[in-house]
């Protein structure tokens, strides 16, 4: 949701500006300031505009939570799983982002990823149906190291579950840098889509995003390891600025427009060191 803050047409003209060539379809509540139709109509609609500015669409965000086994809870993840592989069918997009789920208390790591393990079992054949992939983002704390991801994708042993590599995540959760780049190695063969993030780490440790080629992230050892795997798809900036909007904006910090600009600038920024990396 780097871009959610525009209005979806100024956003397409945005990314048109800077030389971007696709876009994420972003489905979070009031995204875009809520100018997305999601009816019949509105999906010809956002179509034919992203086609009408010369861009594609590589993959709808979807969400998703498997940790818990709850019949009714399954349902739920399951029809919600349907809307956005309805929708990626709709647009003629290919990949739909999903979640394994966040961090249930009183619950184990291993007990949550076995849960999304039987979760997936059972719903890829949605996927299949729709003719989409679904990819797995290494996001929150459950789902965000190498090998459980790895463990996931062949576990469910499906052609239309595959992975979305997000270079910021893994640090974010509390990896190291070096840990990062070997998950990267271990998850690349099964990536379907890329976002691509920087980051430093501030005093606490913990990682503040900024754009690519202002942080620690060495964007030529991804590309490598991206290369090596035979990954021919799209890469993704996602740049999410100085923090949560919600928070800044409503504690007066920035105004919207103060935090769309940063975005605008740190995406613009993004988009360039990734063109010099990639020698395009």
């Amino acid at each position: 949701m780097s871009l959610g803050f525009m209005d979806f047409l100024d956003m397409l003209r945005f990314v048109k500006g800077i030389g971007g060539e696709t876009i994420e379809i972003s489905t979070a509540d009031g995204v875009h300031n809520k100018t997305l139709d999601w009816s019949d109509d509105g999906r010809i609609s956002i179509k034919d505009a992203v086609k009408n500015m010369g861009l594609s669409i590589v993959s709808v965000a979807g969400y998703s939570d498997f940790t818990l086994t709850d019949a009714d809870l399954l349902k739920e993840q399951a029809e919600g799983l349907e809307w956005y592989c309805q929708l990626a069918a709709d647009l003629g997009v290919k990949f739909v982002r999903v979640m394994g789920g966040n961090a249930k208390e009183g619950m184990g790591q291993e007990e949550m990823v076995d849960n999304i393990i039987a979760g997936f079992r059972q719903v890829t054949h949605i996927a299949e149906k729709h003719g989409v992939i679904m990819a797995l983002e290494n996001h929150g704390t459950v789902v965000n190291d190498g090998p459980t991801l790895v463990k996931i994708i062949e576990s469910v042993n499906s052609p239309n579950l595959r992975i979305t590599m997000d270079t910021g995540n893994f640090c974010w959760a509390g990896h190291s840098l070096n840990e990062a780049y070997d998950y990267f190695r271990q998850v690349a063969p099964y990536a379907a889509n890329v976002h691509l993030k920087d980051f430093v780490f501030e005093d606490n440790n913990e990682v503040k995003f900024v754009p690519l080629g202002e942080g620690v992230l060495d964007l030529r050892i991804v590309r490598d390891i991206l290369v090596e795997a035979g990954y021919d798809g799209a890469m993704l900036c996602e740049y999410e600025g100085m923090g949560d909007p919600r928070v800044l904006i409503a504690e007066g910090i920035f105004t919207q427009d103060q935090f769309v600009s940063e975005i605008e600038s740190g995406t613009e920024r993004s988009l360039v060191h990734l063109r010099n990396v990639l020698g395009v």
